[in-house]
């Protein structure tokens, strides 16, 4: 059987259940890191980023439950969001946060803090701006083609390419 990747102008039967990505050249986006070091009850552990809207209807940018298998480990999640206003929100569902000798949390943005704990209840919230006023024209990410120039340092964060 082969497959085809022509454009259809009839309606799909059924929604897709994966999410699609678009990704326009101008469009500038501001790497941020979320970096959860899990304890031993990690199933109980949450975490979601928001963005902010000024009709109230925020939307979830990202989000991530811990698994058993999370226990004791450090989950890393990146992700390039557009200028904007956001929330990072951690939960715990016993109400007891992540345990402080094991467990912790750190939110960065080109190595800029946005926010690091591990002492909460049931949930504790942060809400930021991208760019970070240090981060403004630092590093933003403004192009999704490949440059055939080499780089004067490698770069923490992978690259993409949509053609």
């Amino acid at each position: 059987p082969s497959e085809s990747f022509s454009p259809s102008m009839s309606p799909m039967s059924s929604p897709s259940t994966h999410p699609s990505e678009s990704f326009s050249p101008t469009e500038t986006c501001y790497w941020i890191d979320v970096s959860v070091v899990f304890d031993s009850f990690s199933y109980e552990t949450s975490w979601d980023v928001q963005r902010i809207n000024d009709t109230g209807d925020n939307i979830v940018v990202k989000a991530y439950s811990g698994t058993y298998d999370d226990a004791n480990t450090l989950r890393k999640e990146s992700m390039c969001l557009e200028e904007g206003q956001y929330e990072f929100t951690i939960y715990d569902s016993f109400g007891d946060g992540l345990l402080i000798d094991v467990g912790h949390y750190i939110v960065t943005s080109y190595g800029e803090l946005i926010v690091e704990g591990a002492e909460f209840d049931n949930s504790e919230a942060t809400s930021f701006s991208l760019p970070l006023p240090t981060a403004s024209s630092a590093h933003p990410s403004e192009s999704f083609s490949p440059s055939m120039s080499p780089m004067s340092s490698p770069s923490t964060h992978p690259s993409e390419s949509f053609s």
